[in-house]
């Protein structure tokens, strides 16, 4: 569902969407969603950043656009810095992070709300421009 929607903005090149569950141990995995468009832009990067911003969340969220891949994830692992999901610390902080389960839980119903969010907006702009 989560590509499907974003690629109702523009078409896409990559996408993944990091699993749930880690595959052997069982416990919640940070979430985070990393894509690139054929034809990235201003219009389709506020589009997504006001999915974000009105969308009730338990944890902050961020979209980091500083590589060609953009990466939607908890601030709490992006950190800080001018190309923070290439920071030396990006991994540390995300196996921190993860030992905290509450905040996994939390951030997964994060991004579903996130992600029907943009749905929303995505199918408005789509009637808007059909009429």
């Amino acid at each position: 569902m989560a590509g499907e929607t974003i690629s109702r903005l523009g078409a896409l090149e990559w996408f993944k969407l990091s699993v749930s569950r880690h595959p052997d141990l069982g416990h919640l995995q940070v979430p985070f969603l990393g894509w690139r468009f054929a034809e990235p832009s201003g219009a389709k990067l506020q589009f997504i950043e006001d999915a974000v911003r009105t969308t009730l969340t338990q944890v902050d969220w961020r979209v980091d656009t500083s590589r060609r891949n953009w990466l939607l994830a908890p601030a709490r692992i992006l950190g800080d810095g001018t190309n923070p999901a290439a920071s030396p610390d990006f991994d540390e902080r995300v196996e921190t992070a993860t030992r905290d389960q509450n905040f996994c839980a939390q951030a997964w119903d994060d991004l579903d709300a996130i992600i029907r969010t943009l749905g929303r907006l995505t199918a408005a702009r789509e009637d808007l421009q059909g009429d």
